[in-house]
């Protein structure tokens, strides 16, 4: 399982997981776990996936980056 990070801002954060959502739709991928913190003004945002190669395709689309 990977887990893919992605910071965002608060002001943003809404549009990202709409997007995020939408991604995940179109590519018919099941999420694991889906999960956000918060740090002042930034969000983080963390993604994971049964699939690796999901995981780096996401990865790719978000700019993300692999926990840990």
């Amino acid at each position: 399982m990977r887990v893919i990070e992605v910071w965002t801002t608060r002001s943003t954060f809404s549009d990202l997981v709409s997007h995020m959502r939408e991604w995940l739709s179109r590519n018919d991928c099941p999420v694991a776990e889906f999960e956000t913190e918060r740090d002042g003004i930034s969000v983080l945002v963390k993604v994971q996936f049964d699939d690796n190669s999901m995981a780096e395709r996401f990865r790719r689309a978000f700019r993300g980056f692999y926990a840990g």
